[in-house]
């Protein structure tokens, strides 16, 4: 069966009526790479990621019969959002946090791409969690505002404000630097 011919709901359908191990492999193939992306971003190290990574792999075929109507993805990006979270909670309650000390590094050095790269990453990572992941979830996991909507609990025009907001706080945070590059 031509599996790249069909969407993820019908793949994923027969993952769930006729344990289909290669349509499962398939869903696995289109998504592991924006999964795994995600779960870097929010944990933050590969050690963290691939073992919440393989977590995520179970949940999703353990719990592929909770899977009734609507989005794949935004079904999946619940899944794994919700289990990087309680991988951030479990973390945050076993370990203590150790206070770093953070010098400005020399930037003379650095050419403007990395600065800005770095400068965006840095904005991404100082808003509020709420604008930051409705970012995240539409320009670096692709997903439409509806999915969004669904993985995140929201409405859709809560996901295009969120995201419309963090867009506008990042473009303030950037002026100065784009005005010291220029």
């Amino acid at each position: 069966m031509a599996y790249d011919q069909l969407s993820d709901e019908e793949v994923f359908a027969l993952v769930q009526s006729a344990n289909d191990q290669l349509a499962f492999k398939t869903l696995y193939g289109r998504y592991n790479k924006r999964i795994y992306a995600y779960c870097l971003r929010v944990l933050g190290n590969r050690e963290d990621a691939n073992d919440v990574f393989q977590i995520i792999a179970m949940a999703i075929y353990d719990k592929r019969d909770s899977f009734k109507d609507g989005s794949f993805v935004a079904w999946l990006f619940t899944i794994t959002r919700n289990t990087c979270l309680k991988a951030v909670r479990n973390r945050r309650t076993t370990t203590e946090l150790n206070e770093e000390i953070h010098t400005k590094p020399d930037i003379s050095s650095f050419s403007d791409d990395f600065i800005l790269k770095d400068s965006l990453h840095r904005a991404v990572q100082s808003l509020q969690d709420e604008f930051r992941e409705a970012l995240e979830l539409r320009y670096f996991d692709d997903l439409s505002y509806e999915q969004i909507a669904a993985c995140l609990g929201i409405t859709e025009s809560l996901a295009k404000i969120r995201v419309f907001r963090a867009k506008k706080q990042i473009a303030s945070i950037l002026a100065p630097i784009m005005d010291e590059l220029k």
